[in-house]
C-alpha cells in the first residue's frame, strides 16, 4: 500500500528543533503542527488529531513526563509519541519508554535518524491497523484473500468503486473497510440508502437546500454530500436514483461541485464516492432506467462481492465466528456445532447471504439449551419466510419439518414466558398465525399471556 500522508505535532521549546522537524516532515509527505508551548501542545493535542507527537523531555512550565503522562490519560488520544532527549536525560527517556512513548531520539540527531525514528513507529501502527480491519472480513478461502487484496489495493486511491453483489453479501462493510484503510479514514463515512429516499425529495437529501427553496424549507439545510465532504459517500442501491438526479449526480461527480437546491452558485466538495447495487446496470442501461454515461463515472474500480454459496468453505468459520458474537450478547449456552449441523449450513443455500446466516446464528443462540448445537435447533427462514428449508436429511426419517417448527415455536414460547406479542416478533410472524400454528401443532400452553 502506498505510505499516506500522516499528521505530526511538534511540541519543543527550541526554534531551531521545531523548524527543523518540521521542513523534514513536509519533505516525507507528512503534515506538521508545532508549538513551543506545553499547554497548547495538549490542548492541540486533545481536540486535533495526530498520528504523531513528538515531544521535547526538557519543556517550561511543564516536564516532558507530564505531558506524555496526561497524554496517555485522555483515551480520546491515541497518538504515537516519539521523546526528544539530550544525553543527561536518556535515564528519563527510558522512563518515558515505559510510560508508552514509542521511541526516542537524543539531539542532535539528523534527518535519517528522525525518518527512521517516525518508520519505525508509524508503519506497525498502519500494519495492525489493516489488520484489525480486514479481521472484519471473515473467512480464509482463495476469494476472500483476493478480496482483501483488492480492498487494501483500492483503498490507497481515490477512485470510484461501483460494490455489486446480491442482497445481505455485505457491500457496506467492504464499502467502511475501503474507507477505514484510506487516507479519508478520520473524516466521515457516510452511508445513504438510496431506496429509502423519497423520490421528490431526492435532490435535496443528496445536495441539501436553501431556506424557502420548496414547500416545509424553513431553513437552510446540508446534503448527504456536504456531511461527507473530505470524507467517503457510500450511495447503496444507486439503481433507485430517478433520471433527473442521476443526470445532476453525473455533473457532481465530474465538477466536484453540488447544486444545493434553491441556489443559483454550485458549492465545491471533496468527497469519494462509492456505489453499491444487488441489480444488472448494464440491463437498467438497456431499459432505460440508467444513464449509460454515468455507469462508465462509478465504476473506475468494480468490485463484485460474490453470493454465500459460492464460498462455501468459509461458512465454518464466518458461523462460529457469530456463534461466540451472539452467545455473549444474549448469555447464550451454544459454544459449538455438531458435524450434522455443520454440514446443514454449509449444504443451505442462504438467499439471504450473510445477513441470513447472521439472523439463523443470533436465533439459534437465544433458543439453543445446550452447549452444541444440533440439527434441530436451526431453522432456516431466508428472506421469504414462506419457503422454509428442511433442516436434517429428509430421507433419513429422524425429524420431519413440522417436527422442527413445532419445537421451535415451543422453545420460542418458553423464552419468551407465553407472551404472544414478543414471540411472534421474534419469529417473525403475526400474533394470528402464531396461534394458528399453535392449534395446529396442538401445542399446550402453560400460562397464557397476550400483553
Amino acid at each position: 500500500m502506498a505510505r499516506k500522508s500522516k499528521r505530526v505535532l511538534i511540541i519543543d521549546d527550541e526554534e531551531s528543533i521545531r523548524d527543523g522537524c518540521q521542513q523534514i516532515l513536509t519533505r516525507m509527505g507528512h503534515d506538521a503542527t508545532s508549538t513551543a508551548d506545553a499547554e497548547t501542545g495538549l490542548e492541540l493535542a486533545a481536540h486535533e488529531h495526530f498520528d504523531l507527537v513528538l515531544l521535547d523531555l526538557r519543556m517550561p512550565k511543564i516536564d516532558g513526563l507530564e505531558i506524555l503522562r496526561r497524554l496517555k490519560q485522555d483515551q480520546n488520544i491515541a497518538s504515537a509519541i516519539i521523546i526528544i532527549t539530550g544525553y543527561g536525560t536518556i535515564p528519563l527517556a527510558v522512563e518515558a519508554m515505559r510510560m508508552g512513548a514509542g521511541n526516542f531520539l537524543t539531539k542532535p540527531f539528523s534527518a535519517s535518524e528522525l525518518k527512521k525514528a517516525i518508520k519505525d513507529v508509524l508503519e506497525p501502527v498502519q500494519a495492525v491497523k489493516e489488520s484489525d480491519t480486514l479481521s472484519l472480513l471473515i473467512g480464509g478461502s482463495d476469494y476472500m484473500k483476493d478480496l482483501k487484496d483488492t480492498i487494501r489495493r483500492v483503498a490507497s486511491t481515490d477512485s470510484t468503486v461501483l460494490i455489486t453483489g446480491e442482497s445481505g453479501t455485505g457491500k457496506e462493510l467492504v464499502a467502511r473497510t475501503i474507507h477505514t484503510l484510506s487516507k479519508r479514514s478520520e473524516k466521515a463515512f457516510i452511508p445513504v440508502d438510496c431506496s429509502s429516499l423519497v423520490q421528490n425529495l431526492m435532490e435535496s437529501e443528496l445536495f441539501g437546500h436553501t431556506r424557502g427553496a420548496f414547500s416545509g424549507a424553513s431553513e437552510t439545510r446540508d446534503g448527504r454530500f456536504q456531511v461527507a465532504d473530505k470524507g467517503t459517500l457510500f450511495l447503496d442501491e444507486i439503481s433507485n436514483i430517478s433520471l433527473d438526479t442521476q443526470a445532476k449526480l453525473l455533473r457532481v461527480i465530474q465538477e466536484q461541485e453540488v447544486p444545493r437546491v434553491g441556489s443559483s452558485i454550485p458549492e465545491k466538495v471533496d468527497v469519494r464516492l462509492i456505489t453499491a447495487t444487488n441489480k444488472d446496470l448494464r440491463q437498467e442501461i438497456l431499459d432505460g432506467t440508467f444513464r449509460e454515461d454515468l455507469f462508465y463515472r462509478i465504476s473506475v474500480v468494480p468490485i463484485h462481492i460474490k453470493s454465500l454459496r459460492e464460498h462455501r468453505s468459509d461458512i465454518p468459520e464466518i458461523s462460529q465466528h457469530y456463534l461466540e458474537i451472539y452467545s455473549e450478547k444474549h448469555s447464550s449456552v451454544a459454544r459449538r456445532f455438531s458435524p450434522d449441523a455443520m454440514k446443514s449450513l454449509i449444504s443451505y443455500s442462504w438467499p439471504g447471504n450473510i445477513r441470513e446466516l447472521k439472523n439463523t446464528v443470533e436465533r439459534l443462540c437465544v433458543m439453543c439449551e445446550h452447549e452444541e448445537v444440533t440439527l434441530s435447533d436451526i431453522l432456516y427462514y431466508g428472506q421469504d419466510t414462506k419457503a422454509k428449508a428442511p433442516v436434517v436429511d429428509p430421507f433419513s426419517g429422524t425429524m420431519t419439518l413440522v417436527d422442527v417448527e413445532k419445537e421451535h415455536i415451543e422453545k420460542a414460547l418458553r423464552h419468551f414466558n407465553f407472551h404472544m406479542n414478543k414471540t411472534a416478533k421474534f419469529l417473525d410472524i403475526d400474533r394470528k398465525t402464531l396461534r394458528n400454528k399453535i392449534r395446529l401443532y396442538g401445542i399446550e400452553l402453560e400460562e397464557r399471556n397476550d400483553e
